[in-house]
């Protein structure tokens, strides 16, 4: 009851911070990121206080805490595990020395030595038109803004089309050399193999993200694609996200009682040996082992009861079958289990990565029981 309510006050605090003009990026019960919108570092600070000013004077909100923590020059966003940016601070530095932030979850899989220029490339992708902007500042923010868009159409005509390209040519010859990374392997995800094909997929996913240049990146990949022989709307060719989502709602933290949810195959501090801990810095405090591993045991045995009372489906017109003595449909089709036996063992052999890299001894057990007894 009390989560319902709470998700019925973010949903208005979204619904008043779009009211207000603020484009919402990512949301969720710990953090807002906003699009705000200004060119200006400082007229994006006032604009982010009368923004919380506004909403602060709303009865419903006044137990609400928000503030500011970052201020993004140019943010690449796909979600909270994937994205590049560049921090404002409050001493600027000349353009070639500022720091740009990287998080790719969904490029853990590729080999270091194409991991690296991956980040490189997404790295100059947003640095150059910010670079140019800070040059061409005179004017109104739309007439720059149009001129960051076109001059970022010019650079992935002539720069980062050459430049993938080489990347491409690199990498096809050192094919059998390159050995599958642990990150794959605890990620649950079986790789392709075919490295060449992935960092296409990739880059190209990540460089559309950009709706400004989207045609000219989608352009841009179908020369890539041709080059190693790939149709453009190949099923092959199609971008998926190269790791499953294991989320565990709702963690609380016994030191400070803050509330996350822990994406336990996306998440790169969760994907090591290391125990969990709370990711506020002036906390740290680990986690409760038994606590965490009694959560998971909860989902695995919450998977086995969804598996086992499963509905069944026609193999013809997909529709469930409602009557229960009947063995064939009424369009003459057989029935099948909505979900396989080899999807579900998947999905736990996923738990069992889990339970092996944080020596979760009883939920172990537990899985490889479940696997044992409905292996076919």
């Amino acid at each position: 009851m009390l989560h319902k309510v709470m998700q019925k006050v973010f949903a208005l605090l979204l619904t008043d911070l779009r009211r207000l003009g603020a484009i919402i990026i990512y949301a969720d019960f710990s953090k807002v990121i906003i699009h705000t919108g200004k060119f200006d570092l400082s007229a994006a600070k006032a604009y982010c206080e009368s923004l919380l000013t506004a909403v602060g004077n709303s009865s419903i909100f006044e137990w609400i805490l928000l503030e500011p923590v970052h201020y993004w020059h140019s943010l690449l966003f796909m979600d909270q595990y994937n994205y590049t940016g560049i921090q404002a601070t409050d001493d600027e530095s000349s353009p070639d020395e500022v720091a740009i932030e990287q998080k790719w979850s969904v490029a853990r899989h590729l080999p270091e030595y194409i991991k690296s220029d991956f980040t490189i490339i997404v790295a100059e992708f947003i640095f150059h038109p910010w670079k140019f902007a800070l040059e061409k500042k005179k004017g109104s923010s739309e007439s720059l803004e149009a001129q960051m868009v076109e001059y970022l159409r010019e650079q992935i005509e002539s720069y980062f089309t050459e430049r993938l390209l080489k990347k491409v040519i690199d990498i096809m010859p050192h094919m059998k050399d390159i050995n599958v990374s642990d990150a794959s392997r605890f990620s649950g995800q079986t790789p392709k193999g075919d490295y060449t094909l992935e960092f296409i997929q990739v880059i190209s996913a990540v460089l559309a993200l950009d709706q400004n240049v989207q045609h000219d990146v989608l352009v841009m990949r179908k020369n890539l694609l041709k080059y190693i022989k790939v149709k453009e709307y190949a099923a092959e060719a199609e971008f998926l996200d190269p790791g499953p989502s294991c989320i565990l709602p709702n963690v609380a933290c016994s030191n400070c009682d803050a509330y996350r949810d822990l994406d336990l195959c996306r998440d790169p501090d969760l994907l090591t040996e290391k125990e969990w801990s709370c990711v506020d810095t002036q906390c740290g405090k680990i986690y409760d082992r038994e606590q965490m591993e009694n959560s998971l045991l909860q989902m695995v045995r919450q998977r086995e009861r969804m598996y086992h009372m499963q509905d069944l489906v026609c193999i013809r017109c997909n529709q469930v079958k409602a009557a229960h003595l009947t063995e064939q449909c009424e369009c003459s089709g057989s029935f099948r289990c909505k979900e396989s036996g080899s999807e579900f063992h998947k999905r736990l052999e996923i738990f069992l990565d889990i339970a092996k890299r944080q020596k979760f001894k009883m939920l172990e057990e537990c899985i490889s029981w479940i696997l044992q007894c409905t292996s076919c």
